[in-house]
């Protein structure tokens, strides 16, 4: 017999029941659909993240963590260097001493969600620790610059600052950013420097392709050398990279500045170490306007500080002291500001930290945060503070085989700081993870870690690492079941100079040493500075990159004010 369909909208469903009754419950989708109003939620399946090579060749530890979460729970997890593992809930190790390259690392199945991971580097100077990051569009730091003083050689005016002197400044030495792309296709980047004057970059910040699977180094140095404070951004094109920041002191201490959150109008910045060296926070302007910066320092196990003001120029960087405020105590520091802005804080003693801003743990799906491990000759503290409303954390320290020790509970009413971790019972003695957990009902915490020894100390915030994740509301270029796994985003920047070669790439022939010149674009004229500004000097040094650099800066500096205007 033959059938006629004369409605094509009555063809499409007998097209798609014939379908159905040949592949069955393969064509039903297992969560919501994309576009849906309630996407639902996933757990990823693929995880990609990136560690720098140990500076200077030092000894390294690289650890990665992600939890158990059903008994049926598998996948991999493998890099270049250690063994693979394939069964969530216990601690991946790898020895990276010696290495020159970046570490990848690649997560699948039930290894790729909850993961978190990074490298710790003890020397005789102290310990450092840096994050391995997933690759992104769009990275952001914040950190001290080159100098004190400004190109009329004025100290910088800043009434906080009393009683302090010219020895109590740490500034950076040498700035080198490292670009690695994991991906198999090309990545086009620019690295961006706000500083006191404005923005500052240079023919060899700008279009920088970093080839499929190769590393690429580029020394900012010439860029920083008029500014107390810097914004450092690294925005791609095309492609995505892990990107990691070295900063070098003057006073020999070496560390890895940590990214902090995109400029938003309000960041928590969690971790500021307990001692009676500098605190200083900085603060970066994106936009194009001047904008009134207010901050609010939470001691632990005490009240709040009364609010610090600052003015900072558009698209450039401030700073303001934080030590009168902390008096030596540990604590939390909250940056209000009237348009979106970048901050991040400076510790410094014997050594160096960067506390900087990260997302909440909070409910329903960012409820967790994970250490991925810390060695047994190093001390570990976590300091929380629970700014909307009364919190609870669970930690739970886990030995290296997976041995789980004994659950600590934490109690956080609503605008306090805690510092938690001389009493734990760890469950290992050569080196432990932890897992941080908010209970049902639980409002927001903000977490950072200090890690230390006898001579220094490294403290990174505690990011949600989330089990699930929420699907993205819109349908579009997505595939698969990991965020990760979208295609970047980043937006297009027409007439961007060709790449030069004044950078040194891993893996690649270096290239003849270029010149290039470096721009500053002062604030705009509507947001002059107190102290104007000075005609710009031409200056021109030798990096340790192999490249010789001509830098432009401005005289102007941050205009700072204690008080409301």
């Amino acid at each position: 017999m033959r059938l006629i369909v004369r409605n094509r909208f009555a063809l499409f469903g007998l097209v798609a029941v014939a379908l159905t009754a040949l592949f069955g419950a393969a064509l039903v989708p297992a969560t919501e659909p994309l576009g849906a109003t309630d996407p639902g939620t996933v757990r990823p399946d693929r995880a990609v993240r990136v560690c720098p090579a140990p500076y200077d060749g030092s000894d390294g530890v690289l650890a990665a963590y992600a939890p158990r979460v059903g008994r049926d729970d598998v996948g991999g997890l493998s890099a270049d260097v250690g063994d693979e593992i394939t069964e969530p809930g216990s601690v991946w190790l790898a020895e990276t001493g010696g290495s020159d390259d970046p570490a990848v690392l690649r997560a699948e199945g039930s290894l790729a969600s909850g993961l978190d991971s990074a490298q710790t580097t003890v020397t005789d100077d102290g310990v450092t620790e840096v994050r391995c990051a997933a690759p992104s569009t769009s990275t952001w730091f914040a950190l001290p610059g080159g100098s004190e003083q400004g190109a009329s050689g004025e100290r910088n005016p800043h009434p906080m600052d009393a009683g302090q002197t010219a020895e109590d400044w740490v500034g950076t030495e040498t700035l080198t950013v490292h670009l690695t792309n994991p991906a198999q296709t090309a990545a086009t980047v620019s690295v961006d420097v706000y500083t006191a004057g404005g923005l500052s970059f240079s023919a060899d910040s700008r279009g920088i392709s970093v080839p499929a699977g190769r590393s690429t180094e580029l020394d900012l140095t010439e860029l920083i050398q008029q500014s107390a404070a810097l914004g450092v951004h690294v925005r791609t094109s095309t492609g995505r990279v892990a990107a990691a920041l070295l900063a070098e002191h003057a006073g020999g201490a070496t560390g890895w500045v940590p990214p902090t959150r995109v400029p938003d109008a309000r960041h928590v910045i969690p971790g500021v170490p307990a001692g009676e060296g500098a605190r200083r926070l900085f603060v970066t302007v994106p936009g194009d306007e001047y904008t009134e910066v207010r901050v609010r320092v939470l001691p632990a196990e005490d009240d709040p500080e009364e609010e610090l003001v600052l003015d900072v120029p558009p698209s450039a960087s401030g700073w303001v002291t934080l030590t009168p405020a902390l008096a030596g105590r540990a604590g939390t520091v909250v940056v209000e500001a009237d348009a979106p802005v970048v901050a991040g804080v400076l510790a410094a003693d014997s050594d160096t930290a960067y506390p900087a801003a990260a997302e909440p743990l909070a409910s329903p799906l960012d409820t967790s945060a994970v250490l991925p491990f810390v060695p047994a000759d190093i001390d570990v503290e976590v300091v929380m503070s629970a700014l909307d409303g009364d919190a609870q954390v669970v930690v739970t320290p886990i030995g290296a085989d997976g041995t789980q020790g004994d659950a600590a509970h934490v109690d956080l009413p609503a605008g306090t700081t805690r510092v938690v971790g001389q009493d734990w019972n760890l469950p290992s003695e050569e080196g432990n993870s932890f897992r941080l957990e908010l209970l049902e009902d639980s409002g927001p915490v903000h977490a950072a870690r200090i890690l230390s020894t006898r001579n220094g100390w490294s403290v990174l915030p505690l990011p949600p690492a989330p089990v699930e994740v929420r699907l993205p509301a819109r349908g579009g270029r997505c595939s698969g079941s990991s965020p990760e796994t979208c295609p970047p985003r980043g937006t297009h920047s027409p007439g961007l100079p060709a790449a030069r070669e004044g950078h040194r790439r891993r893996g690649l022939a270096p290239g003849a040493p270029a010149r290039p010149t470096v721009r500053t674009e002062a604030p705009h004229a509507s947001g002059s500075t107190d102290s104007g500004s000075t005609p710009s000097r031409l200056a021109t040094s030798s990096t340790t990159a192999s490249w010789t650099s001509s830098a432009v800066s401005s005289g102007s500096l941050v205009r700072i004010s204690t008080g409301r205007r």
